[in-house]
Formats: structure tokens, C-alpha cells, sequence
């Protein structure tokens, strides 16, 4: 990594306190020798910048702070090399990363501090941490409890770390959906109207809202605050309908929108939503990018202009849908901030075809319709164990097309390893887990699997050979790389295909021996159990010190919970095995269900959680 020296005469004020935080972690000194002398000259284009790179020198001229970081992380990669220039554009004013901290996962301080450096580095300039319930609220107990909740000081203190380094750091809470996990306790029985919503109209629901909203405007300095309220499906279908009598989605969306919005002006907040219940009510099937979607003329007349729509699209890999979705928001007369997405959701590691996929027609759209802020989610939907450090590739690729359409792969991979310490090849690799014998797998779902009622696996039993070799090759290949300083941990990731390649491999021949009637070849299988077993415990293991090192230590029991079970059904399926072997039972049903019918089911997509796979009962 190449070393970078400045000066605060030669360096416009903003930066300052930016480069002395970047310092700290690395190679960036204030004055002396032995490194790239960096002169910093603002310009008049917000948009551009311009590196220019003649012996031991180097001069950046920027529009932005977040270009000006960018193009120091290109500087410390070694790039542009001497006598050489280098320069990238961009129409984004916001660029930046929404964090779930409400799927069990709360990233700690320290670790998200180490996140917002190579965020600065990479060219982003804004951050969300998704918090449903994890935040302190004073006078609410509950409002939280159990969930490694942010205490004021802790997000005072990322708010200070993150301004220092030129990104705003944004509020990101919900105001009536997705509630669930406090809604759950009887003291918020009086604003509950589902499981997930509150309930509208209710004086007690926006007292508790406005707890929220004055939080949030004393711990955050941005005036900007996202209020979610997406995905409300069962909106007014509880105590309101009791209550009320049934009244049209929308009015009920635009009342409670009207009312929460007042909230936010009250204590100096800009609200924006996720707009995906305009569209969804307006959809016969109540699907967000339904092309038949038909939003009435008095509705959007009634939403109230103080808030801004945040359109969110991890799905389409055609540019198009994205440039015609856009501009349905605008037929709204809303100017949409666009959330993509960097796919964790439902992952062990970050899938980066999916990413790919979907996000950089994202890009492209966004930029071909010059709008001016995004932002990429990821997900801890099912329980928030993927880990979430791989995911800084993907971010590392978003900001490459998004500053340079026609970026190099050479400079992304040079910048990644000295913004990130690692290496973009591996980190990619062992994106295998994700996409396999060549389609897009959810790893955990195979980790999650019964070994008896086998729900996902009995569902690919032609693909399994593959999948079992595809995994085995992908172990190989990570074993080989090492350790490395940054990133998603590489052994994690190898030990975790060592175990799904065990699974997997075990399984088939399960399958083939039970089906097979071939008890000898049923009697190896069994000999194959404790191998698994003890690949199971150390998977369990290298899950825990994962989280411990990134996150708070709430939600790893859900993580610990599964593990315990599937290794303790790995033993039952060894006595289940030996009873059946020593004919003291006739059978085994569960494989009897899965495995003696005429046409063998294809792959069930019947969810998307660890309850759909784990499963055919009902579950905590």
C-alpha cells in the first residue's frame, strides 16, 4: 500500500478532520517524507475529479469530499502510477448504504466505525442503520429489551466518527409496519392494530412515534429521517377494522403519513418513506411493480409534499423496468431517492451474481436518468448471520460503476486491498456459497435442513452430486488463500462449504441407500455421522466468534439455537438409523415421505426462513 502524505496548508479546511480520522488506520501522515506529497484543490464541479499523479506528488482537484476520499484510496492502491492522471465523475449528491441492525445483527460501534473509514475511501457519503426496535427509547423499557438496542451515546458517537469523515448518517426507523418485535409485548397492546402495525388513529400510537422522532433529531445532526412504513400488507385488517369499520387502504396509509409528517416538521425532521404501499394498493394483486398498478388521482393529491418516496429494487436485472419505475415516481411529482441493493438477506455471504445482477442496471438506470441519490440496502432478513464484512466487495463494485461506468477490474481490485485489506478475487470465490452448480442457492437453507425430513435437499436430488462437488472445489480452492486483514473471513467461509459439502454428500447417499434398500451401504452412512457432527460444531463455532467480533451479542442465540438443532437431528438420525438396522423399526417415515413416491417433488419454494426448511411443524 502506498503511503500518502499532506499538509494542512496545501488542504482545503473540510478535509481535515477527515484525513487525521483516516490516519489512524491508515498509511495517510500529516507533513513529513517517504511518501506521495498530496496537494487538495476544491473546484468548481461537483461532479468530477481529477488525479494527477508526476514523480513523488500528486494533486487531487475534487468537486466533493466524498471524491476527494475516493481518489486518496486510488492514490494509496498505487494508482494512477507516475506522470500519469486519472479521473471519475458522478451525479450522485447522495451515495451511500443502508445496514439492517433490526434482523438480529447490531453491528457494534467499533466494528461500524471501521466501516464508515472504507465507506469514506470508496466514495460513499451517507448511512442508514435500519433500526425497528433497536434503539433506546426513554420511558420504554421494552422498546427493544433484549435486542443489543444503540444507547443516545452510541449513535452520538457514530454521528460524530461518521461526520468526520464527510457522510451524513440518517435515521432509518419505522413508523407503522414491521413492528412486530415490539409490538409483541402487552405494553404497546393499546397502539397494536396486527402483529406488525400499528394502529391508526389511535392518540397513544403517535405519542409513542413522537418519542421516536425526538430520539432521533437529538442523536443524528442530518435533518433527514427515513420513517419506513412499508410492507403494511394487513394496514387496518385488526382493531381499526374493528374499530372503524373497513375503509380504503390508501386514506388510512394517507391519514396516518399526514399525521407522522406533522410529527417530523415539529421537531425540524424531513421525512421519507419506502413507497411501496402506493403501489402495492393500487395493484389487483397487491404486488409493488405490478405494470398494471393504477394510483388514484385523489390519493396522490392527499400525500403530503413534505415527505420524499424512496423507490426500493433489488430485483430486476433489466435497466428499462428500473428507468420506467423512476419515472412513475416522478409522474407522481416526486423526484424518488433510489435504494438498490448488496444481496445478505437469507445469505451465509454476499451473493455477488445476484448483486450483480440486479444492482448495476440499477446504476446504469439511475445515472441515464440523472437521478441524484441512491443508496444500497443489505438485509438481515432470517436471522442476520450472513457475514456482512463480504459484502464490502460487493459495495467496492456499486461505487465503481457508479463514479466510472467503464471501470477497470485491476484498479477495483487494487483499491479494495488497501481500502479494505483483502483480496477482491478471493472475497469473490467465495461468493460460491451462494451460486452453484450454476444457479443461485441459499446456503443456509442446506446448513438449516433437517437431516431426516430433509425438506430442501430431498427436493434436489439431482442436483446433489454437483452441488456436493461444487462445494467440496470451492473448500479447496479458499483453503489456499489463507487469512487475510479485512473482509469477510475466508476460513469461515471454507469451513462452511466443508460442511455443506458433508450435508449434502451425506444426504445423497442416504437417499440412494434407504431407496435402495442396501443396508451395508446404510451402515457407511451411518459412520459418516459424528465427521458431520463435529464439522456441524465447528461451523457453530466460527458463527459465534463471527458475530462476537462485528456484532452486539443479541440474536446469536437464535443462530446457536439452529445449530444445536440440526446437530442434535444428526444424532437422531444415527439412532434412528440404528434401530432400523437392527430391525427393531420396521422403517423410517421420514425418509419414507420424502423418498418412496412415484414423481420426486422439484425444489419447494415454500419460504424464505429457517422455519419454512427446518420444518413441516410449527416452530417457536
Amino acid at each position: 500500500m502506498r503511503t500518502v502524505c499532506w499538509n494542512r496548508k496545501t488542504t482545503t479546511p473540510e478535509l481535515h478532520s477527515a484525513l487525521a480520522t483516516l490516519s489512524a488506520a491508515y498509511p495517510i501522515r500529516h507533513g513529513g517524507s517517504g511518501g506521495l506529497q498530496v496537494v487538495f484543490k476544491k473546484t468548481g464541479k461537483p461532479g468530477s475529479c481529477l488525479v494527477e499523479v508526476a514523480g513523488s506528488s500528486a494533486t487531487i482537484s475534487y468537486g466533493t469530499e466524498a471524491m476527494a476520499l475516493r481518489a486518496l484510496g486510488a492514490l494509496m492502491a498505487g494508482e494512477p502510477r507516475v506522470r500519469k492522471t486519472m479521473s471519475e465523475n458522478s451525479s450522485f449528491t447522495t451515495f451511500g448504504i443502508m445496514l439492517d441492525c433490526s434482523r438480529n445483527a447490531v453491528m457494534t460501534v467499533e466494528h461500524f466505525k471501521k466501516w464508515l473509514r472504507q465507506l469514506a475511501l470508496l466514495g460513499y457519503n451517507m448511512a442508514m442503520l435500519y433500526t425497528e426496535d433497536t434503539y433506546e427509547l426513554p420511558g420504554e423499557y421494552y422498546f427493544g429489551h433484549l435486542r443489543g438496542r444503540y444507547t443516545a451515546s452510541e449513535l452520538r458517537e457514530i454521528d460524530r466518527y461518521a461526520a468526520a469523515l464527510g457522510i451524513e448518517m440518517i435515521p432509518c426507523i419505522q413508523t407503522l409496519g414491521h413492528l412486530a418485535q415490539i409490538l409483541q409485548w402487552p405494553a404497546y397492546g393499546q397502539v397494536k392494530d396486527t402483529s406488525s402495525v400499528m394502529l391508526v388513529g389511535e392518540p397513544k400510537t403517535y405519542a409513542l412515534i413522537e418519542k421516536m422522532v425526538r430520539h432521533w433529531s437529538g442523536v443524528f445532526k442530518s435533518r433527514r429521517i427515513h420513517i419506513g412504513m412499508d410492507e403494511t400488507h394487513d394496514l387496518g385488517r385488526g382493531r381499526y377494522l374493528d374499530r372503524h369499520g373497513f375503509r380504503r387502504g390508501f386514506d388510512i396509509f394517507n391519514a396516518h403519513l399526514d399525521k407522522v409528517v406533522q410529527i417530523c416538521k415539529k421537531h425540524g425532521l424531513k421525512p421519507m418513506i419506502w413507497s411501496d404501499m402506493y403501489f402495492r394498493l393500487g395493484s389487483p394483486n397487491h404486488n409493488y411493480y405490478d405494470p398494471k398498478c393504477k394510483i388514484p388521482k385523489d390519493v396522490i393529491a392527499k400525500i403530503p409534499r413534505a415527505a420524499g418516496l424512496v423507490y426500493w429494487d433489488y430485483y430486476h436485472d433489466n435497466e428499462g423496468f428500473y428507468r420506467d419505475w423512476i419515472r412513475r415516481h416522478r409522474a407522481m411529482g416526486y423526484e424518488p431517492l433510489m435504494a438498490s441493493g448488496v444481496w445478505t438477506w437469507g445469505k451465509l455471504w454476499h451473493d455477488r451474481k445476484r448483486t450483480e445482477d440486479t444492482a448495476l442496471p440499477c446504476i446504469a438506470a439511475c445515472r441515464k436518468e440523472s437521478l441524484k441519490e441512491l443508496f444500497f440496502t443489505m438485509w438481515g432478513d432470517d436471522g442476520g448471520y450472513c457475514d456482512f464484512d463480504s459484502a464490502l466487495a460487493g459495495l467496492a463494485l456499486c461505487a465503481e460503476k457508479a463514479y466510472a461506468d467503464d471501470y477497470s477490474e485491476k484498479l477495483l481490485a487494487a483499491r479494495f486491498e488497501a481500502i479494505c485489506g483483502a483480496d477482491y478475487a478471493a472475497q469473490n470465490l467465495a461468493a460460491g456459497l451462494e451460486y452453484a452448480a450454476g444457479a443461485h442457492q441459499m446456503a443456509s437453507f442446506i446448513l438449516w435442513d433437517d437431516p431426516l425430513l430433509a425438506i430442501t435437499l430431498s427436493g434436489r436430488r439431482a442436483k446433489l452430486k454437483s452441488l456436493e462437488k461444487h462445494y467440496l472445489g470451492l473448500a479447496a480452492k479458499l483453503k489456499a488463500c489463507g487469512r487475510q486483514a479485512g473482509g469477510g473471513d475466508l476460513r469461515h467461509a471454507r469451513l462452511i462449504a466443508e460442511t455443506l459439502a458433508a450435508k449434502i454428500g451425506l444426504a445423497r447417499r442416504l437417499f440412494e441407500a434407504y431407496s435402495g434398500g442396501s443396508r451395508a451401504r446404510l451402515k457407511a452412512v451411518r459412520r459418516e455421522i459424528p465427521g458431520l457432527v463435529r464439522l456441524l460444531e465447528q461451523a457453530a463455532d466460527s458463527l459465534r466468534a463471527n458475530w462476537m467480533a462485528r456484532n452486539k451479542p443479541f440474536g446469536l442465540e437464535v443462530v446457536q439455537i439452529r445449530m444445536g438443532g440440526v446437530i442434535a437431528r444428526c444424532r437422531e438420525l444415527d439412532c434412528r438409523l440404528g434401530e432400523y438396522l437392527s430391525g427393531r423399526a420396521e422403517n423410517i417415515p421420514e425418509l419414507e415421505a420424502n423418498l418412496k413416491k412415484v414423481k420426486w417433488p422439484g425444489y419447494r419454494s415454500v419460504g424464505s426462513s429457517y422455519r419454512s426448511y427446518a420444518t413441516g411443524s410449527v416452530i417457536l
